[in-house]
């Protein structure tokens, strides 16, 4: 019988780009511009200079570009470095088993793409196959989340995102090293063995966050790339990592799998077309209150200065103390407060990097709305059981109560804003390019200093028609806007 292992590496590495749906090709670009756009976003932040200085102090070959740089580096530094960033302001996607892993998919495919002079159509590829690897191992495993009943009762005692953020880089990597079958195998060894600790209850306890919150992004794209070389080279790793009673989900931490959602469907039902799009940057898990806010607002032309206090309703993953932190003292952990979200968008703060620059966290208004924010839990999500499907979330509730004008505005969102389950909250690709022109200095009409403006739509259109180019006309463009966006950014510090 065909081991779990060799099925998924078999299926990494024989996948060509022709057997892709145009669903899935047209997905896969809008992913790699939003992703794009969310490491542009973070570059001027500090775990962002931090990300690049890091780069410039490993040196390296110059095999592949650094997002935000005029330097290039060697594959896994830069993979390291861009993964980073697109995660640094948890702007980027999330697939529903509680995790991101758009940002190493990508950017480990990049690097290698780079490196192997590959096509266009290689990096669409590598990207669609290297995402379903991540969200069929985050499948597999189930939630992060301990359910008795139906309702979750804590987190795992292990476990967490780093997991299929670093097995979606090791199938993207994987896939455009263009590996047989026999060295996939060893890089699923390799790569799985290597995977970061997993940190999540550590993560979920915790009110002070670190710089890479419950994983590096970047150490996750580095394991992919280098996963692919080293087996390319040679290098052997446990073959038969998935399976087995000490398979990789068992030494992981998670209290069960799921063979069936690993491989059902493998190759027909492709799991980029379930990711979620950000419309804010903050925690996915926050979007569900913030889209009702949101509707709230718009529908009475509510003004921040009148709201005199509003309740969260969040979800179970969403009320520990983290999230209730009314006055975070570091972007980080701003990411992850309910309050500073719904200030930030009660005062219209673009959602991008501004929501997390000095003027904005320290803005006394700001300050104020946070304390009128106060979490309590939403009683139609508490039944976490009805929202999950094959290791996966399919909306969970949260809603929000305004106190405003002497009344009480209330509404509940099933669905959150970027989720593609529904015609009403499915990003377009107006959206898509919209937020993307938030995240390198347009405004949201696409407004913006004229380099940037025309470096940004050259970008865009390229990604859009990438089936059709070479790599290099990616990197030349990233460069271009990256250039442009460098040279506004020292125009305004003069």
């Amino acid at each position: 019988m065909t081991s779990l292992t060799q099925t998924l590496a078999d299926f990494t590495v024989q996948t060509r780009f022709d057997d892709l749906p145009e669903a899935v090709v047209h997905e896969t670009k809008r992913l790699l511009l939003d992703t794009i756009g969310c490491a542009l976003g973070a570059v001027d932040t500090p775990s962002g200079r931090i990300a690049l200085e890091y780069v410039n102090t490993l040196g390296g070959a110059p095999h592949a570009s650094v997002v935000g740089s005029p330097r290039r580096s060697s594959a896994t530094a830069a993979a390291y470095a861009n993964a980073r960033l697109a995660n640094v302001l948890d702007a980027d996607d999330t697939f529903p088993t509680s995790t991101h892993f758009g940002n190493a998919t990508v950017f480990s495919a990049l690097a290698l793409a780079e490196l192997d002079r590959r096509s266009g159509r290689d990096l669409l590829g590598a990207i669609a196959v290297g995402f379903d690897v991540g969200a069929r191992i985050g499948s597999w495993m189930g939630a992060p989340m301990q359910i008795e009943n139906g309702e979750v009762i804590g987190w795992n005692e292990l476990g967490g995102p780093a997991a299929t953020i670093a097995w979606a880089a090791i199938g993207a990597s994987a896939h455009i090293a263009r590996l047989d079958t026999r060295q996939a195998n060893h890089a699923f060894g390799i790569g799985g063995s290597n995977s970061p600790q997993p940190t999540l209850r550590k993560w979920a306890e915790s009110v002070e966050q670190p710089m890479y919150k419950y994983a590096d992004a970047g150490w996750c794209a580095e394991i992919g790339v280098s996963s692919a070389l080293l087996a390319r080279l040679g290098s052997t790793g446990f073959t038969d990592i998935l399976d087995g009673d000490n398979a990789f989900w068992k030494f992981y931490g998670s209290p069960g799998h799921d063979d069936h959602a690993l491989l059902a469907g493998l190759g027909e039902d492709w799991q980029i077309l379930n990711t979620t799009y950000k419309p804010w940057p903050c925690c996915r898990w926050i979007h569900h209150p913030l889209s009702a806010f949101a509707q709230l607002l718009d529908r009475h032309a509510l003004r921040p200065d009148e709201i005199t206090r509003v309740v969260v309703r969040a979800n179970p993953f969403a009320l520990t103390p983290i999230f209730r932190e009314q006055q975070p003292r570091d972007p980080l952990s701003a990411e992850f407060s309910h309050a500073h979200a719904l200030a930030a968008l009660a005062y219209a703060i673009a959602p991008g990097p501004r929501w997390y620059e000095a003027a904005t966290m320290n803005d006394a208004r700001i300050a104020a709305f946070r304390e009128r924010v106060t979490v309590t839990a939403e009683p139609s999500s508490s039944n976490i059981a009805e929202w999950m499907t094959g290791g996966q979330w399919r909306g969970v509730p949260g809603g929000v109560d305004i106190h405003a004008r002497g009344a009480v505005f209330s509404a509940t969102a099933d669905h959150a804003s970027g989720d593609p389950w529904t015609s009403a909250t499915r990003f377009s690709d107006a959206q898509i390019r919209s937020k993307f022109g938030v995240m390198v200095g347009l405004d949201a009409a696409g407004d913006g200093p004229r380099e940037i403006r025309h470096a940004a739509r050259e970008l865009a259109d390229i990604v859009m028609s990438l089936d059709a180019l070479p790599v290099e006309r990616l990197t030349a463009s990233l460069d271009a806007l990256s250039r442009a966006m460098r040279t506004q950014s020292e125009k305004q510090e003069s």
